[in-house]
């Protein structure tokens, strides 16, 4: 990893782009980029380390991240892939909290951070642009919720309980020791 020196017009373009400020004004990009750092990641590299505790929002500008959690076996299970634009570690805004996954480069990839000091500076020196941001925050983090809500009513829904193995047995008398 290394930093980036940021050039404004390159970044309030890229910026425009990325979904959490989107309804943000020029003006306000412009006022946003003080407080960001720009940073370079090589392909594979670790960009987040799932345990650890770090203060910091994530936005892809360019390159692909992919998301990946340990398994109970402690394999690496690969959970989604973030696209530019989009945003990951939002937790880490409010509060100090375990990362729930690793986040690495998947290729070359561009990422802005802002710290939970500064974006919170930030916002209480523009507070309408600080609105729009938790705004989208907020709802990032409840859609994901949602998401997850889904995954697991899912999984339970599609688990063989033990009423179901009775009801088979019903349907099928023949034990598997009667077979061999």
């Amino acid at each position: 990893m290394r930093q980036l020196d940021t050039i404004e017009e390159v970044l309030i373009s890229e910026l425009g782009n990325a979904v959490i400020f989107k309804a943000l004004t020029i003006e306000e990009l412009r006022h946003l980029i003080p407080i960001c750092e720009e940073w370079e990641y090589a392909r594979d590299e670790i960009i987040i380390t799932q345990d650890s505790i770090s203060r910091y929002l994530y936005i892809l500008l360019a390159g692909k991240v992919e998301v990946t959690v340990k398994g109970k076996e402690k394999e690496t299970i690969a959970i989604s892939t973030i696209q530019p634009g989009e945003v990951f570690g939002e937790a880490s805004i409010f509060m100090d909290v375990r990362r729930i996954a690793t986040v690495s480069a998947k290729e070359e990839s561009r990422i802005l951070s802002i710290s939970r000091e500064k974006l919170f500076a930030f916002c209480n020196d523009h507070p309408k642009t600080g609105l729009k941001i938790f705004t989208f925050i907020i709802y990032s983090l409840l859609r994901r919720l949602d998401s997850i809500n889904q995954d697991l009513a899912y999984e339970r829904e599609t688990a063989v309980t033990e009423e179901d193995l009775e009801a088979l047995k019903k349907l099928f008398p023949v034990s598997l020791d009667d077979m061999f």
